[in-house]
């Protein structure tokens, strides 16, 4: 089991769904045998730069542990998911 971060952002019209995001998230990674160590939850930031005619986001950073094999998933999982405006993999592997 190899160690990932992972940082996305989240529609901010979907205040209240955010959560449900998350859990989702959360849950796709535990349902492929992975470990969730740290969730950091930053809140609404204003972005760089629009997305999608967006100029705020609410971030997450989420640590965790999931076999290499299972990565491609994730990231499928995540790319389907239209809540996500964009997202950021990388694993923490020396």
């Amino acid at each position: 089991m190899n160690e990932y971060e992972i940082t996305f952002i989240v529609n901010p019209d979907k205040e209240e769904e955010t959560g449900k995001v998350l859990d989702s998230v959360k849950g796709f990674i535990e349902k492929k045998k992975g470990k969730i160590k740290d969730v950091d939850e930053w809140g609404l930031k204003k972005l760089a730069y629009s997305i999608h005619g967006y100029g705020e986001g609410y971030y997450t950073v989420m640590n965790f542990g999931l076999s290499p094999d299972k990565i491609d998933l994730l990231r499928d999982f995540i790319q389907k998911n239209e809540d996500i405006l964009r997202y950021i993999l990388v694993s923490k592997e020396e």
